[in-house]
């Protein structure tokens, strides 16, 4: 018995806690068959892709109306903007159209963006536009690869590796091949050659005279018609005028009169030694004090600050200063858009607290954006300020109009 008790130990303990071994969990949710997963994992692929090319459009789309229309894109928008252009150059505006075209691809699901030589082809395209804008235009990027290209082979030598860069990447992007484009274009030239050759051919000819016209043979049963000489036919009406009559006077002419090369009206010489009054007698202006130097340079400080709080890196090259407004000279950095300056009117006008200003983008002749802002005491331009002598080629309706930015006189 004590045996059989031994025996029946090891049972009883086997049967409990490995019963409990056996026993397993089952799980709160049912699993999901391949089929259901892999189905979801592909449309999270799709989904994401929509939402990057989404997203990739909406970024194409804000850098557009920051670029091209010159509209405030907030801190964020003018801060991306400026960097851009500070890395690239001008070469940021066609990053937007880029941007929209891949974000265009990526919603419509192209298999274009997985070719390898079409991405590549991009950013060769990129770094070619880049060195042929060159140092000035082409940005940090185009500072360092279009200014080693031109010390190691001159202005011209990186202008030509350049645009043979460019042309790759567009040929990569494009998938063309330069023979078949060199093949079509001779083919073109070759037609467009015919063609003219044909052309030339049939005015020729229609120009040259014809010496061997033949008439067709009259019809049976009419009369060959025969030529008639009128001069011998009819001598008394188409026959010369005899050396003896005189010919038929025009209508209206009387005989042996001459025209008469008197005035129609008489004119009078009594006035002939008039002279115009002395210049004495007009008004001038009373003298006023003119802008002094310290204004005008705590103008231009002002204007520079306020362009900086913009985003516009500019300096005051010159400063003219005229009886009603004086106009201020801006040298601007390299890379920053003229339309910048052209879109802060409203806002450099509250700044320097005057009620209109004029902003010239550029200057005609000069590398410069003017700002002209109304001076604080203007000076009237009265007829006696402008009036002089006029120059010996004027003509003797001509007058006086006024004076420039520059105070010169004008006259039309």
């Amino acid at each position: 018995m004590s045996h059989a008790r031994r025996i029946r130990a090891p049972e009883t303990e086997a049967g409990g806690p490995m019963a409990a071994r056996r026993k397993k969990k089952r799980p709160l949710r049912p699993r999901l068959p391949a089929r259901v997963k892999r189905r979801s994992k592909r449309t999270r692929s799709k989904h994401s892709s929509e939402l990057v090319g989404l997203a990739v459009l909406a970024a194409g789309l804000v850098l557009s109306t920051i670029l091209y229309l010159g509209l405030e894109g907030g801190s964020v928008g003018s801060w991306v903007a400026g960097a851009l252009e500070a890395v690239v150059g001008d070469a940021a505006y066609v990053l937007p159209l880029v941007l929209i075209a891949t974000g265009a691809l990526l919603l419509a699901r192209s298999p274009l963006l997985d070719v390898r030589p079409f991405r590549l082809g991009l950013g060769i395209g990129v770094v070619g536009l880049m060195t042929l804008l060159g140092r000035d235009n082409g940005g940090w990027i185009g500072l360092i690869v279009g200014g080693a290209l031109a010390r190691l082979l001159g202005e011209t030598g990186a202008v030509i590796v350049g645009g043979a860069i460019l042309l790759a990447g567009v040929l990569l992007i494009t998938g063309a091949s330069t023979g078949a484009i060199l093949q079509r274009t001779g083919h073109v030239v070759r037609r467009a050659g015919a063609g003219a050759r044909r052309a030339f051919d049939w005015v020729s000819s229609e120009t040259q005279p014809h010496d061997d016209v033949v008439l067709p043979p009259a019809p049976e049963g009419f009369p060959a018609r025969r030529l008639v000489d009128g001069a011998e036919a009819y001598p008394d009406v188409v026959g010369a005028v005899p050396s003896g009559e005189q010919p038929l006077l025009a209508a209206g002419e009387p005989e042996g009169e001459e025209p008469s090369l008197e005035a129609p009206f008489e004119t009078s010489s009594e006035h002939a030694d008039y002279r115009l009054p002395d210049r004495q007698i007009l008004r001038r202006s009373p003298a006023t004090p003119a802008e002094t130097g310290d204004s005008g340079a705590r103008v231009a400080d002002l204007l520079v600050r306020t362009l900086a709080e913009f985003g516009v890196d500019a300096t005051v090259s010159g400063q003219i200063s005229g009886p009603r407004v004086t106009r201020y000279e801006l040298q601007l950095s390299p890379g920053t858009k003229v339309a910048k300056v052209a879109a802060l009117k409203d806002d450099l006008s509250y700044a320097l607290a005057t009620t209109e200003i004029r902003i010239l983008a550029p200057i005609p002749g000069k590398q410069a954006v003017g700002v002209e802002v109304p001076n604080l005491s203007p000076r009237l331009v009265t007829l006696g300020d402008i009036y002089d002598t006029l120059p010996a080629t004027a003509s003797p309706l001509a007058v006086w109009l006024g004076k420039d930015i520059s105070g010169n006189t004008i006259w039309t």
